[in-house]
Parts: C-alpha cells; sequence; structure tokens
C-alpha cells in the first residue's frame, strides 16, 4: 500500500525573501513581500510527487475572499520555467523530498494580509495544508507596477527612508521640522493595514473594500480620510484652539510611531491631537508603509477657499477695519503629502506626483478628505478632474480679492493680488537634508499663456526643411494700446518610441517595437520607416508604414539580430511628404552569446 503524500513542514524563507524584497527593514519575524516579485518556499514531503498527483495553492484576503473579487486565488504548482499571468508557482527539479518552490504575484493584486494554503490532489484523496501567511506590499521596484519609480535613489528617500524634515513658519522665514515617520517599527504595518479595515469604505462592504485595494488612487484616499476622525474611527482629532486639555499639543509630537500605535493599541480611539504637519507626517508614514512612494510638502501662503470661486475674498468697511463675511482664509503655511503612482483613470499625462491632504477641511464626497489630486493637473489649470482639483488648485493658485463693504447690497472690488498664494512650497530633497523648491511643478511664473491653435493646412505651405517658420501677433489691450510680437518657431517633431521586447544577445533574434502618433490634424500617407543600427543588423531595414488618420498609433514590430555585443544604438527615422525630420534612438546592451550555447 502506497503511503499517501503530505507536506511534513514548510518554510517561508522570511529572512531571505525580505532582503530580495526590501522588506527587511519591517521589524516582524513575519514574510513581507512586493507584488510582482517573485518569493521562495521550502516544502517538505514525506515522500516525492507521483505523476499522478498535484499540488494546489491557495492565497486569499479579507473576511470574504473570492475569486471574482480578486481576493482568492488557487494556482498550480507547475514545472520549472512555467509562469502564469497572474499567480503562479513553480518548483526546481530534483529528486529530494525538499521542494524549492518559487511563487509569484501579479503587480496588479491585492495588497494585504493573504492565508496562504497548499491542496494535495491525488486520485484516492485531497489533503488541505496551512502554510501561515504574509503580507503583501505594493512595489515601486517592479515597473508594471502603478506605484514603479524609476530612480533607485528616489526609492531609497520616498519608499525605504524613516525620518524627515517638514517646514513650518513663513515665506520669509521658513523653519525645519524633523519627523520620525518609523514605517518600519514594530506594530506599524499592522496599524496600516488597520487604518484600511476601520474605514468607513470597509465597514460599509468589506467585500467590495477588498477588492479594490489593487490600485493605490483608492488606498490612497482611503488614508486621506482615516487619518482625520471627523467621519470615522481615525487616528488623529484636529485642534486648532490654542487650547489641548485632555491631549497633547501638536507641537509636542516628534513622529508617527507614538501616535499610530496609541491608536492601534487602544482599540482605534482617536489621538488628540493634531495639526496639518502631524496629519501629513502620519499620512507619510502610512503610505511608505504600505509601498506607496510619498514626501510631505509645505505650501506657504496657503488659500483656503470655502465656496470654490478660485479666490480669496476679504472684506474691508471703508475705515479699513476687516469685516468677517467669509469663511476663505489664507494660512502661513500648509502641509500635505504627495503619492507616486499612475492616474489609469485620468490618462498617463498625469501620472506621477499626487496631493493627499488629510487635514480635515472640507468634505469631498460626503467625508473629510483630499485627493489624489494630480500635480500635473494643478499646474496645467485642469480642475475638473477628480479629485478636489479646484480646492488644492486654490490652495496654491487663488486669487486674493479685497472688497470695501459698504451695505448688504453693496461692495465694490478694489483690489486684486494674483501672486501672494502658493509660494516656496518645499519638500526635503532627495539624498540630502537640504530644502528642495517644487514651487514650480505646481504652477508657471505669473504671466498668462495664449494658446493659440494654428491647423496644419494653414501652415504647412510656409515650412521649410528645417521645419521653422517666422510667426507674428499683433495684440491690442483693452485701453487701445497695441503691440506687434515676431517669433521663429521651430516645429517639435513627433516622438518615435523604439523598445527592446527581449535581452539583445550576440547572435540571437531578437524583438523590436516602434511606435509612432501622427499629430496632425490631416491623413499622413506613404510613410517609411528606416533602421539601422551597427552591431545591430546589416545595412539599413526598411518598413512601409500604413496610412496614418490623425491621432492614430503605428506599431511597427520586426525581428533583429545583433553581431557585437557591448552598448549599441538601434535608430529609427520615418519618412513622408508631411514629416522630414523624425527620428528616434535607443541604447542596447547587447550581452555576448553564452558558453556552450548554439548561436
Amino acid at each position: 500500500m502506497s503511503v499517501k503524500l503530505a507536506i511534513l513542514k514548510f518554510d517561508l524563507q522570511p529572512a531571505l525573501n525580505k532582503t530580495e524584497h526590501h522588506t527587511d527593514c519591517y521589524r516582524s519575524s513575519e514574510l513581507i513581500v512586493r507584488r510582482g516579485q517573485d518569493f521562495r518556499i521550502t516544502l517538505t514531503l514525506n515522500r516525492a510527487v507521483k505523476p499522478e498527483e498535484s499540488i494546489l495553492f491557495t492565497a486569499e484576503t479579507g473576511p470574504s475572499p473570492s475569486e471574482s473579487c480578486n481576493t482568492k486565488v488557487t494556482f498550480p504548482l507547475s514545472k520549472p520555467g512555467t509562469k502564469g499571468e497572474t499567480w503562479w508557482a513553480t518548483y526546481e527539479s530534483g529528486d529530494s523530498n525538499d521542494l524549492d518552490v518559487t511563487v509569484c504575484s501579479p503587480t496588479t493584486a491585492v495588497i494585504g494580509y493573504y492565508r496562504f494554503s497548499a491542496k494535495i490532489l491525488s486520485k484516492s484523496k485531497t489533503t488541505l495544508k496551512s502554510l501561515n501567511k504574509f503580507m503583501l506590499l505594493f512595489n515601486p521596484w517592479a515597473s508594471d507596477d502603478d506605484v514603479y519609480m524609476p530612480k533607485e535613489e528616489e526609492r531609497q528617500e520616498y519608499v525605504l527612508t524613516d525620518h524627515g524634515i517638514i517646514y513650518v513658519g513663513h515665506e520669509k522665514y521658513i523653519q525645519e521640522r524633523g519627523w520620525n515617520y518609523g514605517q518600519f517599527e514594530t506594530d506599524i504595518l499592522e496599524t496600516s493595514l488597520a487604518i484600511l479595515d476601520q474605514s468607513l469604505n470597509h465597514c460599509q462592504d468589506p467585500a467590495l473594500d477588498c477588492s479594490q485595494r489593487s490600485d493605490p488612487v483608492y488606498i490612497s484616499r482611503v488614508v486621506s480620510a482615516m487619518i482625520n476622525s471627523n467621519d470615522d474611527k481615525g487616528v488623529l482629532v484636529g485642534n486648532w484652539s490654542g487650547k489641548y486639555l485632555g491631549g497633547i499639543s501638536p507641537l509636542r509630537w516628534y513622529g508617527s510611531t507614538d501616535i499610530l500605535l496609541k491608536w492601534y493599541k487602544r482599540k482605534f480611539t482617536s489621538v488628540k491631537f493634531g495639526q496639518c504637519w502631524v496629519f501629513a507626517g502620519v499620512g507619510c508614514t502610512v503610505l511608505r508603509c504600505l509601498g506607496i512612494p510619498a514626501r510631505v510638502v509645505t505650501n506657504f501662503s496657503s488659500a483656503h477657499d470655502t465656496n470654490a470661486n478660485l479666490s480669496i475674498d476679504e472684506y474691508y468697511d471703508h475705515l479699513g477695519e476687516p469685516k468677517k463675511l467669509s469663511k476663505d482664509s489664507i494660512w502661513n503655511f500648509h502641509v500635505w503629502n504627495e503619492g507616486w503612482f499612475a492616474r489609469k483613470d485620468l490618462g498617463s499625462a498625469f501620472d506621477g506626483w499626487q496631493v493627499l491632504d488629510a487635514t480635515p477641511q472640507e468634505i469631498s464626497e460626503g467625508i473629510y478628505c483630499c485627493g489624489p489630486t494630480s500635480v500635473t493637473a494643478i499646474k496645467e489649470g485642469h480642475v475638473d478632474l477628480d479629485y478636489d482639483a479646484p480646492f488644492v488648485y486654490s490652495e496654491v493658485n487663488a486669487d486674493r480679492v479685497f472688497w470695501i463693504y459698504y451695505s448688504d447690497k453693496k461692495a465694490e472690488r478694489v483690489y486684486s493680488d494674483t501672486r501672494t498664494v502658493g509660494q516656496c512650497i518645499s519638500t526635503k530633497a532627495v539624498g540630502s537634508f537640504q530644502r528642495m523648491d517644487v514651487t514650480n511643478s505646481y504652477k508657471y511664473p505669473e504671466e498668462e499663456h495664449i494658446p493659440f491653435d494654428i491647423p496644419y493646412s494653414k501652415y504647412k505651405k510656409y515650412l521649410n526643411n528645417a521645419e521653422m517658420m517666422e510667426v507674428t501677433a499683433v495684440c491690442e489691450t483693452e485701453d487701445g494700446i497695441k503691440t506687434l510680437v515676431r517669433k521663429d518657431l521651430c516645429l517639435e517633431s513627433p516622438p518615435i518610441d523604439i523598445k527592446f521586447t527581449g535581452k539583445a544577445i550576440v547572435n540571437k533574434p531578437v524583438d523590436v517595437e516602434v511606435t509612432f502618433v501622427n499629430p496632425i490634424s490631416v491623413t499622413v500617407k506613404d510613410c517609411v520607416l528606416v533602421i539601422e543600427g551597427s552591431g545591430l543588423l546589416e545595412g539599413q531595414l526598411k518598413r512601409s508604414v500604413p496610412s496614418l488618420e490623425p491621432n492614430e498609433l503605428s506599431r511597427i514590430q520586426f525581428e533583429i539580430v545583433p553581431s557585437k555585443s557591448g552598448p549599441k544604438q538601434l535608430l529609427a527615422g520615418l519618412t513622408s511628404k508631411m514629416f522630414s525630420d523624425v527620428k528616434g534612438f535607443q541604447g542596447v546592451e547587447v550581452a555576448e552569446a553564452e558558453p556552450g550555447h548554439p548561436a
């Protein structure tokens, strides 16, 4: 009689995996890994696996895990080299009873606690074995993750650095305040996940809430709401009265860990008290802890626009005494967070830094939260985009309007200041304790750009081979003053994107993809793509490109066989009657073929 296959013991190898996943800083004995990156475990069996037997793994998270909500997944242990598009597991070949297993989640996986188990399937019986649990985080090192941050020095600063500087004071006298984020301290990760579990979204629909935890847009908005206590069991109570009886003055906090642990260990009782820099410090800790790159940003001369009219209205009587007729205000400084992630809900143009403000100021979608708001959207004036763009735009760009109030029926607008609001927007520099001014990320210098579209059909006959032309504009002010502006313009060539879809190795084919978008308002015909590159292909490669409608994307794929190793450069050019100088290039490192492998 054959012995039933069983798992005698398992090892999730937390030390090894945490080092490889940049999670060894967390003070926890549990396995903490990042999505989209494989990790290794060892299963010790009582005997070798027979061909008719198989092992299935199950990973599940949340109170009601289900495959339809992406909170439960079952996947087989597969042969070496087999990788799936979602979760997958493979084993190293060998005759030992110890199976070295590699497991990987997708970069779109839900983050949080996972219960992990293995099921042995045989002809006669099914056996289930719990493999304990692990925690899955966002992965700024994975290029397909929405929180991917390309530069290592920025990942070190905005994910792995556990301390920082918060700027306070006045634009004329900026002060530094050190802050201990402490995102890796004992129980801080557990606390950060508990913040998600105590949110209104989770209380109302736990299954739906957990299913959306793959999205940093969603997660960051929940964090923004939960750091303050105005609508929920949030972490901090705000207090601007100057009286702090029954709590701790905001000035007496030196970091986030004490605040978060008080909230966690007192069964989610809100901690007293906080102001803007405290809310932002705690928010930064939680975001970094969950794997979302984050920083603290201070806006000096920060506007609080209560009626969304993009101006701060100040009223005075005829003697110059201020009158409290508006709830609008301007603070010496205000502090918020920025998180770094993609905005698939808005489009790639709005990826990157996003404003998140946990200080309870105005209600957004029924609760006190703010963001995420694309910093790019604020700079470009797209105040119609999610979330809370008009409010954030006003904080950095509102006009300060002065009125003389005569009566309920009469007020005279006497002056408008367009320069005061949004000064010296500051954050700690990467890798140093210097202040970095990011004002230009939020706003252009105080001048007005007036866009004027000239269709291609109007200017094409004036173009020379260098794609330059002279433009003249005659302007007249409201009071009749005329001026003439003349400028030489050089048209920007539309870009060509070149991508190697595999590793370049000497004498081995590698696929290349070239993409191009027709940027003009007419159909482009008779295009030819020309490719060349020393050591990458012999001579030139030419491909005809089908006609392109306005804004249509062309994708051309081809294969090359590199002949030389080392750093090489592939050049691409697109020729047509419409464009004379559309070129691009892409560098690539060509590796030598491995010894013993035929070319």
